[in-house]
């Protein structure tokens, strides 16, 4: 069965603790189709506004996937505890950043250290390489780490 590129759902705002992001939760069956057993990367809107790249995440006890919701997101969106929303979220690329591939390729120290990595770390760092707005700043990012 091929996954689906987009899934449309609607989610009601929700927040545990005045100090916490807000969350917006999708049914298990709802991510069903994708296949996934892990945090995953994904991408797509809410109420219209790009999300960005966030970390959908299993949340066992309630059967269902969450992503986080930061402030300036729902300032940006106008959105709060309660509100009714629409998801439109795709999974995101899994590619490296140029940056990043360019470093494995010829640096054999990080290439070892990358490969000792678990995938969950491997995407974390993908993701904080990926977040850097320039090219020096995405390799002084992989540096640190793998170098």
């Amino acid at each position: 069965m091929r996954k689906p590129k987009t899934i449309n759902v609607t989610s009601t705002v929700i927040r545990h603790h005045p100090q916490f992001s807000r969350l917006a939760t999708i049914p298990l069956e709802k991510i069903a189709p994708w296949n996934i057993d892990q945090t995953t990367v994904i991408e797509g809107t809410i109420n219209g506004i790009d999300l960005g790249r966030r970390s959908l995440k299993r949340w066992d006890e309630r059967r269902c996937w969450w992503i986080d919701l930061p402030e300036p997101l729902c300032k940006k969106a106008s959105l709060d505890t309660g509100d009714q929303v629409a998801l439109s979220i795709r999974l995101a690329s899994e590619d490296l950043p140029g940056e990043l591939q360019q470093l494995l390729k010829t640096n054999k120290t990080a290439k070892a250290r990358w490969d000792k990595l678990t995938k969950a770390q491997q995407r974390m760092l993908r993701e904080e390489i990926i977040a850097a707005k320039s090219s020096a700043t995405r390799i002084k990012r992989a540096e640190k780490v793998l170098c």
